[in-house]
Order: C-alpha cells, then sequence, then structure tokens
C-alpha cells in the first residue's frame, strides 16, 4: 500500500485548485466531519429529546441550524450543491491524485431504502474494489465504515428494514451475503443505534417492529443476538408522550406487539434468556401487563401470550421474579389496576401435570353448577410483603379499586376476616369512642366555675374527684388515640399523603381532637383559663368524629360518604367564594361608617367584625336591609348591600344547593364502592393493630398439599355458576300441559328460583354480586 492510499489525506488537501475562497473555507471545515457521512456534518447542539419525527425520515426540515434529520445532518446549500456537483463528476473529483472509488454512504443508504438491487450491487462492487488492497481486518473496518452512519449508528441493514418494500428481502439477503463473504457478518448484523434516542436496537429489534417475521428468521439464522436491549430514550419513556414502553428484549416486543409466531420462533431457541430484566427490572411478563389497557380485545392477547410464555418456560418461577420496585408481574397488574389480566393470574387453573405449579386455583370438587376450588394465598393476604390486599386499599391512584377488591379471592378474604375478628374490634372501638366523648362532654359541661375554677386540683369543691378522674380518663384516652392515629398516618403509608387525605381523613381529624384535649387537660391542670376553648373544640369535633363508625352499616355508611364527599367537593369551594365577598364588603362598609364616640351606637357598621357579623346574619335572612344615616354615603351604603345580598343569598346559596343536589346524584352510584373501600381499609388497620400472636392465630386458609413437595396456603371458596355449567341430561316432567323436549338443559332453568331454593337453607349464606352473570356466591 502506497503511502498516499494508507494514510488519509487532509481536509484542505482534498479541496481542487481553484475553488472560491467562502467555498474553500466552507470545504475545509465541513470535509473534517466527513468520516461520518459523505454530506458534511453540522452536528447539532445537545438538547432534551424531542420525538417529533421517527427515527427514519426523509423528511427535510427548513432551516437546518434548528432541526436536523437524525441519519443525514443538513449542511450549508452552497457546500451541499458544491459537493453533489463533484459526485456527480466523479469519484475522483475532489482528489485527481486519488485513484481508489469511495462509494458515498448517502448512495448506499437511499438505495436500501428505495429497494434498488442493481444500485447497491454496484454500490458494494465499488467497495469491494476499494478495499482491494487493505488488509482483511482494515477491510472490513472499512466496509463497516461505508455501511454505518457514524452519527447515530444506523446500518444499511436497519435502514432497509426501516423501509420495507417489495425488494426488502432481496435486499436483506444481498446485504447479509456481502457481510458474510467478507468475514464481518456478526459485527454487521449485531451492529446496535449509538444516538441516545434509540440506543441499543439492532436489526432484529427493528424486524420485530416492522413485523416481518420470515426476515426475523433470517436474522436469527444469521447469528442475531436474541438478548439484545433497546435502552434508549424512545423505549423507556421517563414521561408520557416520549416514547412507547414494550420491554426492551426482542422478545417482549414481539409478545407486547401481538406476535405470536415470532414469540413461539424465539421461546424455542435455546439462546433466550426469557428471564432477562431490562432497565425498570421488568421481564417479559411485567412488560405484558405494562402495555395492557381496559380493552376486551387487547387484554385477550395480552392474556394470551402471558399464558403461552409462562407455559413454555423452562424456568417456572419465572412469574415470582420482582421488578427495581420490588413487585412480581401480579402485584404490578394490582397496583396498575389492570382488572382483567390480575382476575386471570389469580383464577388460573392448569390441569397439565407438568404445569400444575403454575396454576393458583385449584378445583376441588364440583356437583353440577356448585364448585368448591381453593385459592393460592401467597402474595394476596396481608401476611406477604407488598400483598395485593395492601397494594389495592391504600394505593388511591387506582381507579378502579372497588373492581379489583371484587376479585376472588379478595372478595370473600375481606368478608371473612370481618365476620371473624374485624367486626368485633369495630365495636369495641366504637364503645370506647362513645365512652370518651360522653365524658368529655360531661367534664366540659360540669366544670369548676367561678371561683373554683382558679383551683383546678382542689377536691374540696362539689364534684371536684369526679371533675379529676374524668380528667385522667379523657386524657390517657387521648394519648392513646394521638399515638395510635399518629402511627397511621405518619408510619403505616408516610408517602401517601392523597390517600390520607381521601380515605383517612378521620384519622387527622381523631389525631387533631386528641391534640386538643390534651392541650386543654395541661392547661386545666395549671390553671390556666384558656383551657375552655381547646375543651370546647375537642368536644364538638369528637362528636362529629362519630360519623367514622357509621361505615360498619352500609345504608349509615353510604349516607356518610355522600356528606363526605358534599362537604369536600362543594362547601369548601363555596365558603371560600363566600369568604372572598363577606370580606371585601365587611371592608367597604365598615369604611363608610363615620367615626363616632364609644358610648353612642351610630351603627351596628362601626367596626370591621360588627360589619362582618351583621353581613353573615344577613346572609341567612336574619338581617335587615335598610338605610344607614349614620354613613357617609347613605346610598352608596344601600347599594353595596343590595349588591352583596345578590352575590351571597341569591347567587352562591342557590348554586351551592344546585352544586349539593348535582354532586349527590353523580356519586349516588359511586357512594357503595367508595364505602367498600373504606371498610375495606377499617378491616386492614385493625388487622396491622393486632400483636403478632393474634396474627397467626386469626390468619385465614388451609395448610394443602398440591403435589410432591409444593405446599400452599389456600382459601377455600364455594361458588354456583349457572354460565359455566354444561348439563345435557334429559328431563322428563310429569305434570300434564307442559311438554319438555330431549335436549334441554338445567341452565335455562330461572335463576331466580333456583336461589330462593338455596335460600331456604339456613347453613347457606348467597351473595347476589353479580346478576349480569348470573353468578351466586356461597360461603359455607
Amino acid at each position: 500500500m502506497s503511502k498516499t492510499e494508507g494514510v488519509p489525506l487532509l481536509a484542505k488537501d482534498r479541496i481542487p485548485p481553484g475553488t472560491p475562497p467562502r467555498t474553500h473555507k466552507l470545504l475545509e471545515n465541513a470535509l473534517k466531519k466527513s468520516d461520518t457521512t459523505d454530506f458534511p456534518v453540522v452536528p447539532s447542539k445537545s438538547s432534551f429529546p424531542v420525538f417529533s419525527r421517527p427515527m427514519d425520515s426523509n423528511i427535510k426540515p427548513c432551516d437546518s441550524r434548528k432541526s436536523e434529520d437524525i441519519d443525514s445532518p443538513q449542511t450549508p446549500q452552497e457546500v451541499t450543491d458544491y459537493l453533489l456537483k463533484q459526485y456527480n463528476n466523479g469519484p475522483d473529483s475532489l482528489n485527481p491524485k486519488k485513484t481508489a472509488k469511495r462509494p458515498p454512504k448517502n448512495l448506499l443508504f437511499k438505495a436500501v431504502s428505495e429497494g434498488d438491487v442493481e444500485s447497491l450491487n454496484r454500490l458494494l462492487q465499488e467497495a469491494r474494489d476499494s478495499s482491494s488492497s487493505f488488509t482483511p481486518k482494515a477491510a472490513q473496518d472499512f466496509f463497516m465504515y461505508k455501511l454505518t452512519s457514524k452519527d447515530t449508528g444506523k446500518t444499511c441493514l436497519m435502514k432497509a428494514l426501516l423501509n420495507i418494500n417489495d425488494n426488502t428481502s432481496e435486499i436483506v439477503c444481498i446485504l447479509l451475503s456481502f457481510a458474510e463473504e467478507n468475514g464481518f457478518l456478526v459485527r454487521f448484523i449485531n451492529a446496535e443505534y449509538t444516538e441516545e434516542n434509540y440506543k441499543g436496537q439492532t436489526a432484529l429489534n427493528i424486524a420485530i417492529e416492522r413485523r416481518q417475521s420470515d426476515l426475523v428468521k433470517c436474522l436469527i439464522k444469521k447469528g442475531a443476538n436474541i438478548n439484545v436491549r433497546a435502552q434508549g430514550r424512545f423505549f423507556n419513556p421517563k414521561r408520557k408522550h416520549e416514547g412507547f414502553y414494550f420491554g426492551e428484549t426482542p422478545l417482549a416486543l414481539a409478545a407486547c406487539t401481538n406476535q405470536p409466531d415470532v414469540v413461539q420462533l424465539l421461546m424455542e431457541n435455546n439462546q433466550t434468556d426469557v428471564t432477562i430484566q431490562d432497565s425498570l427490572g421488568n421481564t417479559v411478563l411485567h412488560a405484558l401487563v405494562t402495555v395492557a389497557e381496559n380493552s376486551e380485545a387487547q387484554n385477550a392477547f395480552i392474556i394470551r401470550m402471558y399464558d403461552t410464555i409462562l407455559r413454555t418456560c423452562k424456568n417456572k418461577s419465572l412469574e415470582s421474579i420482582v421488578n427495581n420496585e420490588g413487585l412480581t408481574p401480579m402485584q404490578l397488574a394490582a397496583k396498575t389496576g389492570k382488572t382483567e389480566i390480575l382476575h386471570y393470574i389469580l383464577s388460573r387453573e392448569i390441569k397439565e401435570k407438568e404445569n400444575r405449579v403454575l396454576s393458583r386455583k385449584f378445583t376441588d370438587w364440583a356437583y353440577g353448577p356448585v364448585s368448591s376450588s381453593l385459592y393460592d394465598l401467597k402474595d394476596v393476604d396481608s401476611c406477604s410483603q407488598n400483598s395485593i390486599l395492601d397494594i389495592v386499599v391504600y394505593n388511591t391512584s387506582i381507579d378502579n379499586r372497588h373492581e379489583l377488591l371484587a376479585l376472588e379471592p379478595l372478595h370473600t378474604l375481606l368478608q371473612l376476616k370481618w365476620k371473624k375478628f374485624a367486626r368485633y374490634m369495630f365495636f369495641m372501638s366504637f364503645l370506647l369512642s362513645f365512652t370518651y366523648n360522653v365524658v368529655l362532654t360531661l367534664v366540659s359541661y360540669y366544670r369548676p366555675r367561678g371561683e373554683q375554677a382558679l383551683y383546678p386540683l382542689s377536691l374540696t369543691y362539689d364534684r371536684g374527684w369526679l371533675q379529676l378522674v374524668g380528667q385522667m380518663f379523657i386524657i390517657v384516652c387521648a394519648t392513646y388515640l394521638m399515638i395510635k392515629e399518629g402511627v397511621v398516618i405518619f408510619l403505616v403509608r408516610p408517602s401517601d399523603l392523597r390517600s390520607v387525605l381521601s380515605d383517612a381523613w378521620f384519622h387527622v381529624l381523631f389525631f387533631i381532637q386528641a391534640i386538643l384535649v390534651i392541650a386543654s387537660v395541661l392547661s386545666y391542670l395549671f390553671g390556666v383559663k384558656e383551657y375552655l376553648a381547646f375543651l370546647v373544640l375537642a368536644m364538638a369535633l369528637g362528636w362529629a368524629n362519630m360519623l367514622y363508625y357509621t361505615r360498619g352499616f352500609q345504608s349509615l355508611g353510604i349516607y356518610s360518604v355522600m356528606i363526605q364527599k358534599v362537604i369536600l367537593n362543594d362547601v369548601l369551594k363555596f365558603l371560600f367564594v363566600y369568604i372572598l365577598f363577606l370580606f371585601g364588603f365587611g371592608v367597604a362598609l365598615a369604611s363608610l361608617i363615620e367615626n363616632c364616640a364609644d358610648d353612642d351606637e351610630c351603627s351596628a357598621y362601626k367596626s370591621f367584625s360588627t360589619a362582618i357579623v351583621e353581613l353573615f346574619k344577613l346572609t341567612i335572612g336574619l338581617g335587615d336591609l335598610e338605610m344607614q344615616h349614620d354613613s357617609k354615603y347613605p346610598v352608596l351604603f344601600l347599594l353595596l348591600l343590595i349588591a352583596y345580598v345578590i352575590l351571597t343569598f341569591v347567587l352562591l346559596l342557590n348554586m351551592l344547593i344546585a352544586l349539593m343536589g348535582e354532586t349527590v346524584e353523580k356519586i349516588s352510584k359511586e357512594s357503595e364502592h367508595i364505602w367498600r373501600i373504606q371498610r375495606a381499609r377499617t378491616i386492614m388497620e385493625f388487622e396491622k393493630s393486632l400483636p403478632l400472636w393474634l396474627k397467626s392465630k386469626f390468619q385465614l386458609g388451609e395448610f394443602c398439599t398440591v403435589s410432591k413437595n409444593d405446599n400452599r396456603t389456600c382459601l377455600r371458596i364455594n361458588e354456583v355458576k349457572w354460565t359455566e355449567w354444561h348439563n345435557h341430561v334429559t328431563c322428563i316432567n310429569e305434570e300434564p300441559g307442559f311438554e319438555m323436549y330431549p335436549g334441554t338443559s338445567y341452565a335455562n332453568l330461572n335463576t331466580d328460583d333456583e336461589a330462593d331454593s338455596y335460600e331456604r337453607d339456613r347453613h347457606i349464606t348467597i351473595d347476589f354480586r353479580d346478576s349480569a352473570d348470573q353468578t351466586i356466591e356461597t360461603t359455607v
């Protein structure tokens, strides 16, 4: 190899003589970047990724300085036109001394994207001729250089797969054959995107995304890496609308895009690592759960893919792998509110012996439409870490929590917990709270008055010892409540503020009341006269908190939920606007009153505080709308009063009534769901307050052996499902006037009549949970 051929020429030496000065300078700067593309490159400034165009685009932006194509960055038009002219004149135009032909990259990319087989063969032959004097290793580097875009890492193979046409298969075969003949096939076929947004993507990923199963088989056969991970920002977006998440592996991409043939191909390949985890720690099962939506069609193929991969995988513990958040696919489905796929996982029953270990439901016996099933409680009951019950009950970001809690075994599990221990604890808590409020009321009403109030610890006055005993009782109860509610608010779920404000705001009220009681008792014991203010506030708040115990009864609980929603949604908004009007008009009216002597009642609006009181009385209809002669401008004063009455009494109050009616109507259907969620949270809180030895005693389920060395804790649930029962026994009716034809099944019987026959059995409790499916659940 000659010195001229072996060493690349400098940029300034590659510019032909006679080039205009301005173009000479531009060319010198541009040719320094010619290692990346054949057309000189102006690198774009690093910025936050914007996916306004796909990873492969032929659209030329108007202003190259603001937006540049990822694969083909633009240059000044003068330089571009000059280089096009030089390339069109021949490969040696830029440097007459250079003899080796160097086919431009842009022509290679153009040929593969347009399916131009003839041009591609010609350009590849030119590249082969140019490398004739290179060593084998240098030739391979040269070919990779010519077939790859250095700024993005995209190869001609990727370009061809991104632009599918009639000749794509032939183009791919030509490229793979060329790479194989020249010894860089593995390097070429497994080349990855280096651009930050699409980093890690290979030709195999693109072929799967383009749903080219034949090309996928070809790539795998030629040695494509099956376990590659596409880790760019586009494939793992941190925020919505910044990309799309389908997992980072080819298997996850094929599964999430509903390509069962590709999934089967990959699963049958011994090199496929099904347990591989992506940047989020997700396996292919996590990815399927993530892309699931509340669409029946989509959920059908998601569940089908999930089941296929789970059954085919040789590693039977695939479903127990946790991601970076410590969640299994089942727990992730619960956290994201994916009802259909969670229902499938919880009730999955597999009959095959080799896959029976994957079942979470086992039918013990069946008699007609009645069946007794055992549900696996692993990761479901609250005794497990990150249990399904904890996730569903405490995660307020799940909009359909009531649907998740209606699934089995969650529904029956909560019912049994309530019947076994929660209702007794709830009743005891009610008695304690009621006694506590009664004592607090008596202490407040029969407090020492007059001179006796100066000696709080004296037992000489009437009922002094009762007062002291009552004070001791309420301070002990208040301390207990403060510690208990503080643990619930700040320790049980300290990061979930939304959960506290949504489901546990009664705990906040109990905590505030306990603080007020302790403050009042301490003030009283130390002889501070202001203790009465704390005591009165605590007493009023205590009786209002008794609404908490209405959740133990369905009708009262639903009514209490409506009150809470009206207060939080409508009353607070009304008070905010009303206070603004009250403050503004109060200041205005008080300012119009002239100064008068202290002993002269010149007006009820002589001060700001009295003006506020009078305006409030006017709002509720207790005030007088009369002319104030003591004001500086009586007419203006009266006009302000009239405006205030119209804005508050006429407008705001009537709007509040209308909004309250609309809110009640809107949440009437949701109130039962909210009540069930609140009761579920109450059950969980009572269970968490139990000591460890009592928790184990009240733990539900029975220990059963599914197979050899497979022992589980399961919950037995007896169900009657008419729609899933198929009986083809012929019925003969002996009563005259009624004909029963052969083939009539018992599934056609009236469901209500059958239900009545069961209701007569006093040993069975029937819960009509889903009348649409005619499903009757029996808890024996």
